[in-house]
């Protein structure tokens, strides 16, 4: 699997995810959707249209999710994106930073479990990053 700054449109939609958020993660959409016969077209929306389209690179969209689910505090995800964000080119300090702009929309709470999130991403980068 490639990283993620070479994903294209026309891409597989499950291919992109497995770059952005790994193995793990893909599988788990997979399931859920074959779980509960969510169509397709769902999943080739998000990551076949979304986080296709080449206006944004794949840093900066990371990035934005990363922002998003830090002041929605959608930890989970939070942590998946992180990593997305990592393979996508974004250093820790630029993660670091945009969790901590979230302070301002978010407060410091979500901020802080942001940062904690963060640490425990980049600590474990290596294992987290390969599946």
């Amino acid at each position: 699997m490639g990283i993620a700054s070479d994903i294209h449109p026309g891409d597989d939609p499950f291919e992109i995810s497995e770059k952005l958020v790994g193995r793990t993660r893909t599988k788990l959409l997979r399931e859920l959707f074959n779980f509960f016969e969510i169509p397709i077209e769902f999943i080739e929306h998000v990551f076949g249209n979304l986080y296709a389209r080449d206006i944004l690179t794949q840093r900066e969209r990371e990035l934005c999710a990363v922002a998003a689910l830090c002041v929605l505090n959608r930890t989970n995800e939070l942590k998946s994106h992180i990593i997305a964000a990592i393979r996508a080119g974004a250093t820790k300090m630029e993660i670091a930073e945009v969790i901590l702009q979230m302070s301002t929309y978010g407060g410091m709470p979500v901020c802080i479990e942001g940062l904690d999130i963060a640490k425990r991403v980049f600590e474990k980068s290596k294992q987290a990053i390969s599946t």
